[in-house]
């Protein structure tokens, strides 16, 4: 994905959440959050003129996820950071999350809501998403990153 251009970059990741889980009540592609919420991530993340701002999890102004056609912007109960595509290796869930998720019953992996992001030099992000279908959108979103910044460093 590293040599397409910002609004090839955003298309497709917006196919591949729709595809794979999409829309929920806090996790939307950013062009259909409502335009107040819209102007304020822009402006909290510094959305810059080069970028274009693709899906965001956004639950209040101190809790909220923006993937853009560059970076993958954090701010959440612990602080936030940024994580630019090139030092996303890998987007996962914790075994014990997922096994805690699956022993509640009726939503199962459904219930998921917390991935951890992986930077190159190792460092892992908790980040908690809404729970549901736009779970998974969003990681597969961010693995569709992680496998295409892999794919490009190898060359």
């Amino acid at each position: 994905m590293k040599n397409l251009s910002a609004d090839s970059k955003l298309q497709r990741l917006l196919r591949v959440f729709q595809r794979a889980g999409g829309q929920g009540a806090y996790t939307r592609p950013f062009v259909e959050l409502p335009t107040d919420v819209q102007i304020r991530l822009m402006e909290l993340a510094m959305v810059r003129s080069d970028e274009l701002p693709i899906i965001a999890y956004f639950r209040a102004p101190t809790e909220w996820v923006l993937v853009t056609t560059e970076r993958v912007i954090i701010r959440q109960a612990g602080g936030g950071c940024t994580i630019p595509w090139s030092e996303l290796k890998d987007a996962t869930t914790d075994i014990s999350h997922v096994n805690g998720a699956l022993e509640m019953g009726a939503g199962g992996k459904l219930d998921l809501s917390r991935l951890k992001l992986i930077r190159h030099e190792g460092e892992a992000i908790e980040v908690e998403l809404e729970a549901g279908r736009s779970f998974f959108g969003f990681w597969n979103v961010l693995k569709s990153i992680s496998s295409a910044t892999v794919l490009a460093s190898d060359n």
